[in-house]
């Protein structure tokens, strides 16, 4: 089969030769190319925005997370030292409640 004979055939069947034989142009033209381009410059650039916010509000997020670890720290802190020095007093509203049903009754 001539080379010829071989690309008419996979014009009909519309499968493109693996070695990349089949030379024909795809139906675009120059504007709407670059159309497509602009498009893609676009999408890339707000997904680069995007990334920059993400950053943004991760650190924000991580720096609050931060925080209520500290608070929660120093809570539990001040709560065993009140426990050490007055363990008579209720720490809690459950400890309080109890507490209150105890002198009822």
């Amino acid at each position: 089969m001539t080379n010829q004979k071989k690309q008419m055939e996979l014009r009909m069947t519309n499968k493109i030769e693996p070695t990349g034989g089949d030379t024909e142009r795809i139906g675009f033209t120059k504007d709407q190319m670059i159309q497509f381009l602009r498009i893609m410059q676009h999408n890339t650039n707000t997904m680069l925005d995007m990334t920059g916010v993400n950053y943004e509000n991760n650190k924000k997020y991580m720096a609050m997370e931060h925080k209520l670890w500290n608070m929660n720290w120093k809570f539990r802190y001040v709560s065993r030292l009140l426990r050490k020095v007055a363990p008579h007093l209720a720490q809690s509203e459950e400890e309080l409640d109890e507490k209150i049903r105890q002198n009822e009754n």
